[in-house]
């Protein structure tokens, strides 16, 4: 990977985890907890949530496997990043990016925060965990890799 490439990789990833960080604390800095603040009527809702577990509250209190999995899906996306060029293959970059920048922005609230990630957007017409900006880019990253990876037939795994 040339040196341009890592310094737009990081770029990206050092301002969506700032975006990230930025959003949180301005929603539970500035509004209260129990709240529920409408946004745009029916469709999106702001509410505050710290969530110990993954979406829906699935394994809550368990920091541990969440760090091991963190871990362990930062070293996948450290191995998939020599593949990264955001001239040839800019989707799947893009996509590794995002994927990145949510991993870490979610880990660093449960690293400041007892365990704990922040959440505070709500969709109001489906059934949709509360979330924040870092699993935005986690869902549309993996969403580009799968559109990625079918089609264009980028088995990102394999390449060489």
């Amino acid at each position: 990977m040339k040196i341009k490439q890592i310094i737009i990789l990081i770029t990206g990833i050092l301002l969506s985890v700032g975006i990230d960080q930025f959003t949180k604390w301005l929603a539970f800095k500035y509004l209260e907890k129990g709240v529920h603040y409408t946004g745009i009527k029916g469709i999106l809702n702001i509410v505050l949530v710290e969530n110990d577990g993954a979406a829906w509250g699935m394994f809550r209190g368990k920091l541990t496997l969440f760090i091991i999995v963190t871990i362990i899906a930062l070293g996948i996306f450290a191995y998939l990043s020599k593949n990264v060029d955001f001239k040839s293959n800019a989707l799947f970059s893009i996509a590794l990016m995002l994927l990145i920048s949510g991993t870490i922005g979610n880990f660093v609230d449960r690293i400041i925060n007892d365990g704990k990630v922040r959440d505070f957007l709500e969709f109001g017409f489906i059934d949709f965990p509360i979330f924040n900006f870092a699993d935005m880019c986690m869902s549309v990253g993996m969403v580009m890799l799968i559109i990625d990876t079918i089609m264009f037939d980028n088995i990102f795994l394999w390449k060489k």
